[in-house]
């Protein structure tokens, strides 16, 4: 956009500017880069704007874990056992394939 002033341009070239703009400001290419475009937005809105960046992400670093927050709850383990549940017969080439088995036939 060199040498061309926004005065210029018209509502479509602009359009295609606020394209731009919008996919540029979509493309991050590491958390680094996220973190300094969310951290430059925090500064700048309030002196620019007045009001904070409201879309602001957490300051908690994402580097630190915690084992805690990956155990799972403990659960007590059924020890009974099932009895055996014969597997249905079926006759794929039948109107209603699983006979009885099933309420309605099925669709299709």
């Amino acid at each position: 956009m060199a040498g061309i002033r926004l005065e210029e341009l018209e509502i479509r070239d602009m359009l295609d500017v606020l394209h731009y703009l919008f996919e540029d400001d979509l493309s991050v290419y590491s958390a680094e880069q996220f973190e300094s475009k969310n951290k430059i937005r925090k500064s700048v809105y309030p002196i620019l704007l007045g009001k904070p960046y409201k879309f602001s992400t957490t300051d908690q670093s994402s580097n630190q874990y915690d084992l805690d927050d990956y155990s799972a709850p403990e659960q007590k383990i059924s020890r009974e056992v099932k009895p055996y549940m014969p597997p249905t017969n079926f006759n794929p080439d039948a109107p209603n394939p699983f006979g009885s088995a099933l309420r309605e036939a099925p669709l299709g």
